[in-house]
């Protein structure tokens, strides 16, 4: 592995600067520098929110602004959509969204969206698209660097710390003692999946865990938390040609800052927590022996490499949680403890559900699986603090976690898991309905239409519950008071629209009608009474998923706001008839502007569709006090790309322009000469039709009928052959020539044949 990095890394900065994953920043410590952006003054108050697409510190809000694609440009100072910046938090609350401004101009666009931006110190630390180039000359917009800036805009790295070939890699920046890590997931060079931790004051990475059982798990409510949990599987005998897996396995957890300390005369590790993992020397060497005398090799590294723990058979710092060993199992080098009686004769396996609220949930399998079906179906609560506490034994711990629920058909990990004064609880939506079960207490919170709704958080305090589902173009957002009895939630269930029951609509389900929230980025981000989230209301077809804001404050705002709403959707929904009136009502609505209007309205609008569209707009000025524009609603906050805003401006555009594509192939769409040879071959059809009945009855003038036909076909040729006439203008105004041609046509055609015919019938009396 060592020599491929070298490789890679020697490759790389001759040819393209894309270099392997452990290499250090190869490419100066260099910045950009800008002028500091006024305001910003440095505290030790430590960043809230952390991790999602916006974070408060020191009074500003910082974002990403909008989602963009990762093959976008990422050239420094050219970057707008995707960028990094910043509002005043007292800004965002009166509603001065104007007033955001940029404070890095790069692209914030990795992959992984359950990870995003962190602040400590002075500094942002985020993911960007690498900008360099391959040997064909495309940038590698796949790979992601990992860099920092400072929160003032007046630095940042023009170089990076280090680089995945993954843009949707799962990572994360933690403070440890004052050292910032970033944790990632990454593979080895023969393809196993590892945690690694990069030191941003060291420069080094290290290699915490090497091909886990299960996958990692990370705090999902604080994302600053440097632990994660997994589990291991047990070998006995790893250091022979005999090794096998042993049925039950263990619970781990590591931290950011775990380091591992060498003793290669012993081929062992020490960990940080304590523990020694000891491999026989001499069957290391061996196989490295059998390999370089392997002719089929092919020049690579032997398999082991006595200094470096991370060739080792077993790679593993993290702290030993719970022992799944049974009684009767066979002790072995990670058994930490050989004395403590096993709780379980067979042993068990750990399957973990989620870490949150300060520790991790899981259930556990007895061995043989068959052996305990109850034991099996239960969701087990550990404690950080109580893994954490002195003397804490690993396998005597089994006795110690808080059952939460007696099964897991609703306490999965799409629950919302909450503990208050030592009481576990957890809310969940099954059969439409919306549940919080707290022991034996079940309340039901909403009783139907939830049946593609999907729980989102809860709030800081705990008091409201958020959640959405399936909008206009993405996703609603909706909340209840989830800290109610279920007398309350019984009562606003009946519905009673009284003032003395005012107070119902606190436990009853409230929606925003105007936020539809792009689902396929990150989640709305709640500060105070405003969420920012990434728009999916379309502007035509398109949905330019920049961040807007909206307020969900006291629940009789909300109402307020929703009524204020609707009422003028409902207003627009009156005129069902006229499509084109309601464009344009939807246009000013949506933007406060009549430009679009203005410009068609005297081809598309007649004097009465105006009069509606000047009264609708008057309510906005007075007329109506609970007529609201949308931007009274939800608010775009950051800046949007020129090219986008004239897309916008396009879309309304073409929603109030008539079809012109459809209205010339209906008036002009075919040339002249098409038209005349359509309408005179018509004029045949309506001579034969006057002639058929004569030629039923004079058969004989078969040859009449014919030659009346000659004379209209010569009288065509006659028409259009523009030959010798140079008079006569074929580029002149094609519906003028093609009416005047066509009604010359009809009336001697039809005067020829006609007459021509009758004349010969009499003659033949």
């Amino acid at each position: 592995m060592r020599d491929m990095h070298k490789k890679i890394l020697s490759i790389a900065l001759a040819a393209t600067c894309v270099i392997s994953v452990f290499a250090l920043a190869s490419c100066g410590e260099d910045n950009y520098t800008e002028t500091p952006l006024t305001g910003y003054e440095s505290t030790d108050s430590k960043a809230e929110s952390n991790g999602g697409f916006a974070v408060k510190k020191d009074g500003y809000v910082y974002f990403i602004n909008g989602m963009e694609d990762t093959s976008a440009s990422n050239e420094y100072g050219e970057v707008q959509k995707g960028a990094l910046m910043r509002i005043a938090e007292t800004e965002l609350a009166s509603g001065n969204y104007a007033s955001a401004e940029t404070v890095v101009p790069m692209l914030f666009v990795a992959q992984n969206f359950s990870s995003g931006i962190y602040i400590y110190g002075d500094y942002v630390y985020y993911a960007t698209p690498t900008t360099d180039k391959n040997m064909q000359g495309d940038v590698e917009s796949s790979w992601i660097d990992f860099k920092r800036a400072k929160l003032d805009g007046s630095e940042t790295m023009k170089s990076y710390y280090f680089r995945l070939e993954n843009n949707a890699s799962a990572y994360r920046f933690v403070e440890e003692d004052g050292v910032v890590y970033c944790l990632y997931e990454d593979t080895d060079d023969s393809g196993t999946a590892q945690l690694v931790s990069f030191n941003t004051v060291s420069k080094a990475h290290t290699v915490l865990v090497k091909g886990a059982k299960s996958s990692f798990f990370y705090d999902t409510k604080d994302l600053t938390n440097g632990d994660v949990y997994y589990t291991m599987a047990v070998n006995k005998d790893i250091d022979t040609d005999y090794s096998s897996t042993l049925d039950y396995d263990q619970l781990y957890c590591v931290n950011a800052a775990a380091t591992a300390t060498v003793d290669a005369s012993k081929a062992a590790y020490t960990t940080s927590y304590g523990k020694t993992y000891d491999f026989d020397e001499a069957y290391l060497e061996k196989k490295n022996k059998e390999f370089k005398d392997n002719e089929d090799n092919d020049g690579e590294d032997a398999p082991y490499d006595l200094d470096d723990y991370t060739t080792y058979p077993y790679v593993n710092l993290g702290e030993l949680v719970l022992d799944g060993v049974g009684r009767f199992d066979e002790k072995t080098e990670f058994n930490f403890d050989t004395t403590t009686q096993p709780l379980s004769v067979g042993g068990y396996n750990y399957t973990i559900t989620g870490y949150q609220n300060g520790g991790v949930y899981f259930t556990r399998t007895e061995l043989p699986a068959t052996e305990s079906a109850t034991e099996n179906a239960k969701l087990y609560y550990l404690a950080d603090a109580t893994k954490d506490a002195e003397g804490w034994n690993a396998i005597g711990g089994n006795a110690s976690p808080v059952v939460v629920a007696n099964d897991t058909t609703n306490a999965s990990a799409t629950a919302i898991f909450t503990v208050k004064e030592g009481v576990h609880s957890y809310y969940y939506i099954a059969n439409g309905a919306l549940y919080k079960q707290s022991g034996n207490e079940k309340l039901t919170l909403v009783n139907t239409g939830l049946t593609e709704a999907t729980l989102l958080q809860l709030s800081e305090d705990g008091k409201y519950l958020y959640f959405y589902a399936t909008g206009t173009n993405g996703k609603s957002l909706s909340r209840i008071n989830a800290v109610g009895t279920q007398e309350n939630y019984d009562l606003a269930i009946l519905g009673v629209e009284t003032d003395e029951y005012q107070e119902r609509d606190e436990y009853r389900a409230q929606t925003l009608s105007y936020v539809d929230w792009n689902d396929s980025w990150y989640k709305p981000e709640f500060f105070g009474d405003t969420v920012l989230y990434s728009g999916a209301q379309s502007f035509g077809d398109v949905s330019y998923n920049y961040i807007y804001a909206a307020k969900f404050g006291t629940t009789e705002s909300v109402k307020a706001q929703n009524n204020g709403y609707q009422a003028v959707k409902e207003y627009i929904d009156e005129f069902t008839d006229d499509g084109d009136l309601q464009n344009a009502m939807t246009y000013y609505f949506r933007t406060g502007k009549t430009t679009a209007y203005d410009a068609v309205k005297a081809d598309v609008y007649d004097e009465d569709q105006q009069a509606e569209f000047t009264t609708f707009v008057n309510k906005f000025a007075g007329d109506a006090p609970e007529f609201k524009l949308e931007s009274a609603y939800i608010g775009f906050i950051g800046a949007m790309k020129t090219e986008d805003t004239d897309a916008i401006d396009e879309a309304w555009t073409a929603l109030l322009t008539p079809d012109e594509e459809a209205t010339e192939e209906e008036d002009d769409g075919l040339e002249t000469w098409a038209i005349v040879l359509i309408v005179v071959g018509s004029v045949l059809v309506v001579a034969a039709a006057v002639l058929v009945p004569l030629l039923v009855v004079r058969a004989k003038k078969k040859a009449k009928a014919q030659e009346a036909e000659a004379t209209v076909n010569a009288y065509k040729r006659k028409k259009i052959d523009t030959t010798d006439d140079k008079s006569i203008d074929v580029y002149a105004d094609e519906e003028e020539a093609a009416e005047e041609t066509v009604e010359e046509a009809t009336e001697e055609a039809q005067a020829e044949t006609v007459e021509e015919a009758q004349e010969e019938a009499e003659k033949d009396e």
